[in-house]
């Protein structure tokens, strides 16, 4: 199921916070502007650019937002996505997931929803903006920021780069 160009994505648990979409990714967060314009500048002319093109030092400024997806295909198709980095202020919140599938290290509900952006980006080869309130370990009273975008080359995805800020409400 994919999100409309804009507003809701689907739901996947009527218990869950509402997520927003923003195509046009206009963001209010600094790091994530941040993300979105590094991710820009790399890219260049291209629809995304490649996984060897991300460079941890170039991004001192957010590095501790980011998070590294890799797309990892499996038995009959299956796609499956793995965190290779995962920055110290998403740790803080969902512990460590550095190096591990988010199906096996998220509870289910918190999993479908991350998975349904990473197949969006994957599928459509395109960034996103998302947005909406923390749905994990009764942290609701925390909001989010995401910047996601494809990483890849002729046209095939094979990560994501994520920069993800969280701050309580007010």
């Amino acid at each position: 199921m994919c999100p409309p160009d804009d507003g809701l994505l689907p739901s996947v648990s009527d218990d869950l916070p509402p997520v927003f979409v923003d195509r046009s990714l206009a963001m209010t967060r600094t790091a994530t502007i941040k993300g979105r314009d590094y991710w820009n500048k790399l890219r260049g002319v291209r629809p995304m650019p490649m996984r060897a093109d991300v460079v941890p030092r170039d991004m001192r400024e957010f590095l501790s937002h980011v998070g590294l997806v890799e797309i990892v295909s499996g038995a009959n198709a299956a796609v499956d996505y793995t965190m290779r980095v995962a920055g110290g202020k998403i740790e803080e919140i969902f512990g460590s997931l550095t190096g591990q599938p988010i199906a096996k290290t998220l509870p289910q509900d918190t999993a479908a929803r991350w998975r349904l952006v990473f197949e969006e980006i994957r599928k459509g080869g395109v960034p996103l903006a998302v947005s909406g309130r923390v749905a994990y370990a009764n942290l609701r009273h925390l909001k989010y920021e995401l910047f996601a975008a494809p990483l890849g080359e002729d046209g095939t995805v094979s990560a994501i780069l994520g920069v993800l800020d969280i701050w309580p409400v007010t």
